[in-house]
């Protein structure tokens, strides 16, 4: 993939680079924009593996490295867009604990008329779950197994048909998404599968700021090893608004279903939540709800997981250069199948400040914790982190 990522960067830089030039947001290559940027953080964490043993928790300083670039061009008929971020987390105490991703994604879009656009993207991501998460999580630490690598790749498409000022508009979509792990299969192996998926939302102005929303989505996620596959089918209805130049909202409620090919899985029927509000008590301070109920996939307990969570921020701009963010949030999941239900917890305090055009810095902490059935599974965490993000 590295090698890959090289020559396509010495094609274009050799095809366009003297036509390169500074831009005030991004740099102008022939008909695109570019916009580079690179993250430099260190921070602190007192449970780098979060353990749920005090007693055995590492701390660590580590340092994280996250460079990435955009590549933009809008026609009059045509769109693009390139992206490739890349993230690597170092620890100081061990490097066993380090992991790094990696993601290239395309997007073309067509303008087929006033009323009709349609979009294609690729995307392959490619990286390594930090040890203490996915499926490593519980006793499985105590096997000093490598991290877990992983890639995946998906194509989709998305049709919207409904011009600036009608009633109704239709929005289809549909994809395909292989994911498959590269090592520790004896653990592994069982979570390697495939989806496809497809799904139209029909929204319908009935007020300047409101619109009614009808959302159906099927997915079909298929296993290679494991007796998992299933179909889950959601049967969303709900509204989006700007209610005043102050506060917008989306909110979808309906019916979801997950059904599995065999019998010893027991299917889900139930309530679905996808919910969000804006809300800018001030132009310089804004708070954002998110509400969601939803199932997933399993990472090694039970059959699926059924998950509740509610987030909060509040973002305040005391300057125009300095802001700050507080966050909490709450989540419950109930891995079906399995004896394991977890109550996830955090909140975090965090500061930017604004150099210049090209330079932020930020500071922020950060606590997590998971009270669960099992105990192995609990843990507290607490981390620091300083950043310094530089951009085009």
């Amino acid at each position: 993939m590295k090698t890959v990522l090289k020559i396509i960067t010495v094609v274009v830089v050799a095809c366009f680079g003297k036509y390169a030039q500074a831009q005030q947001d991004g740099l102008q290559l022939g008909s695109f924009n570019v916009f580079p940027t690179i993250g430099l953080s260190y921070g602190y964490d007192d449970n780098v593996s979060y353990l749920f043993d005090d007693s055995r928790a590492i701390s660590s300083n580590f340092f994280v490295f996250s460079p990435g670039v955009r590549v933009e061009a809008e026609g009059e008929k045509l769109s693009f867009l390139g992206q490739y971020d890349y993230s690597k987390t170092s620890f100081n105490s061990d490097s066993r604990y380090n992991f790094d991703r990696q993601q290239l994604l395309f997007k073309l879009g067509y303008f087929v008329s006033n009323r009709s656009q349609l979009e294609a993207s690729v995307e392959y991501l490619d990286g390594s779950d930090r040890i203490g998460t996915g499926n490593q999580q519980g006793g499985l630490i105590d096997l000093n197994l490598d991290p877990d690598q992983w890639h995946s790749f998906g194509v989709g498409g998305k049709w919207h048909y409904g011009g600036v000022g009608a009633k109704g508009a239709l929005d289809f979509d549909l994809g395909y998404v292989d994911r498959q792990y590269d090592n520790n299969e004896q653990f592994t192996a069982t979570r390697n599968r495939q989806a496809r998926y497809f799904g139209v939302t029909y929204s319908h102005r009935v007020s300047p700021k409101t619109s009614l929303l009808a959302q159906f989505k099927r997915t079909n996620i298929d296993y290679d090893v494991a007796s998992l596959d299933n179909k889950e089918t959601r049967y969303m209805f709900g509204a989006q608004w700007q209610a005043t130049g102050k506060t917008s909202a989306r909110a979808l409620v309906g019916y979801l279903t997950k059904d599995f090919d065999e019998p010893q899985h027991d299917d889900f029927n139930g309530l679905a939540i996808e919910a969000g509000l804006t809300w800018s008590l001030r132009s310089y301070s804004i708070f954002d709800l998110s509400l969601s109920r939803e199932t997933d996939e399993t990472n090694g307990n039970g059959s699926y997981v059924v998950r509740n969570t509610a987030d909060l921020g509040w973002t305040h701009f005391w300057r125009d250069r300095f802001s700050t963010t507080a966050n909490v949030g709450i989540s419950d999941e109930t891995y079906k199948g399995s004896l394991r239900s977890d109550d996830l917890n955090f909140y975090g305090v965090s500061a930017k400040y604004q150099f210049s055009d090209w330079l932020v810095s930020g500071l922020g902490y950060r606590h997590a914790s998971r009270n669960s059935s099992i105990n192995e599974f609990e843990y507290k965490d607490n981390s620091l982190l300083f950043t310094l993000e530089l951009s085009k």
